[in-house]
């Protein structure tokens, strides 16, 4: 087989694997807990399933906009930049997927809106957009690869003026990619690897 036709198979067949990822490992990841009342938002300096640093993170529930699943989401700029974290137990060298839904804040500027996402303390991406008149929700989907204990990381860096980007349906699963790929895979992708966008508009 050609070089070009294998990689091109191999890289669709990483991609079909992507739709047949696993067990979501994350802990509240669409953080319905605490369950605060509805139309309100609090400040918590630790939520269930998640360690935070800085000022804390600030918990809404459909309030300055609507959430992606369920209720509930973030804001990781409540008074000043803050972030959260999470530790996982990983397969050594296993593929993961990495997902998670990002809206800017409702009628504030792009520089105000970015959130870093962290895989190991390493720089996975950076997410921002400017906000509109409405939350406008996108999911953000990556490749990381586990060590055995992982930490994955949300950090807002954008403006310190407490507006700022939002997060929701946070997943990680294992991705169950056949053997011969996992050999590929870190070569063709890096150590963090693709990105994919689906946008999805809530009014």
């Amino acid at each position: 087989m050609k070089t070009g036709l294998f990689i091109a198979s191999l890289l669709l067949a990483l991609s079909t694997q992507l739709n047949a990822a696993g067990i979501n490992l994350v802990v509240n990841g669409s953080f319905e807990n605490p369950d605060i009342a509805a139309g309100s938002w609090s400040v918590h300096q630790a939520i269930n399933g998640w360690s935070t640093s800085g000022s804390g993170v600030e918990v809404r529930d459909n309030v300055a906009g609507t959430a992606y699943d369920g209720s509930q989401f973030v804001e990781l700029d409540s008074h000043s930049n803050s972030g959260i974290y999470q530790n996982f137990t990983t397969g050594l060298g296993q593929a993961y997927l990495l997902s998670f839904a990002y809206s800017p804040r409702i009628n504030v500027a792009s520089n105000s809106n970015k959130i870093k996402v962290l895989w190991n303390g390493r720089r996975v991406d950076t997410v921002t957009a400017q906000g509109g008149s409405s939350h406008d929700w996108t999911i953000f989907e990556y490749i990381v690869y586990g060590t055995g204990l992982d930490t994955l990381g949300f950090r807002a860096v954008g403006r310190n003026d407490s507006y700022g980007g939002s997060l929701d349906k946070v997943s990680l699963s294992a991705i169950p990619i056949p053997a011969a790929a996992f050999l590929f895979a870190p070569a063709l992708l890096g150590l963090i690897g693709i990105r994919r966008k689906a946008r999805n508009t809530i009014t």
